[in-house]
């Protein structure tokens, strides 16, 4: 380097080094505040597609709850959730790519649904299909997927069946036959 003199140390606008790195330094910021208004609208599309794509997730969570539920039925039946996350991601890969998202929401719910509902009724016993199908429906009338006009009173006369208790029980009856059972007559 050169040997400044007095004069030329006191003044900084001569020392060119560090003019050049505050140059760099300058231009960096810029980059920096590009680069962060960038990842702020990014940001933003990820939050927009993320709640887009929730009701895939929740599609997901409902059908593996109603899996767990199986062994209310039937103590074979547990399914672990690393399998359902197997069979979920080959659901994913098995469908359409579609540009509009609503349409591909619908697609992925409907090969989701499908899925696993292939591979889980291969492992049931043929009298417990049929459970399982009214457990997938009543959950997706729950959750008004399946567009079904019904009251919690059609619901329970569709799962316990009818129960009448403004006819008593006759005293004949009432020995062998509980008020319960009459009821549901």
């Amino acid at each position: 380097m050169q040997n400044l003199t007095d004069a030329d140390q006191a003044t900084i606008l001569s020392n060119h080094a560090l003019i050049e790195s505050l140059e760099t330094t300058k231009n960096t910021s810029a980059e920096i505040k590009v680069q962060q208004a960038e990842a702020v609208e990014t940001e933003i599309k990820i939050n927009l597609s993320r709640e887009v794509y929730r009701r895939v997730a929740a599609e997901g969570a409902m059908l593996y709850f109603l899996l767990i539920q199986l062994q209310i039925i039937d103590h074979m039946y547990q399914y672990s959730l690393e399998s359902f996350n197997t069979f979920f991601f080959k659901a994913i890969e098995k469908t359409e790519l579609i540009e509009d998202d609503e349409q591909r929401v619908l697609a992925l719910r409907s090969m989701i649904r499908m899925t696993i509902y292939q591979w889980v009724s291969r492992g049931l016993f043929e009298k417990h299909k049929q459970i399982f199908r009214s457990m997938v429906t009543f959950r997706l009338m729950q959750k008004k997927i399946i567009e079904v006009e019904y009251n919690q009173q059609q619901m329970n006369f569709l799962l316990q069946g009818p129960i009448r208790t403004d006819v008593p029980n006759p005293g004949h009856l009432k020995e062998w036959l509980p008020d319960i059972a009459w009821f549901h007559v």
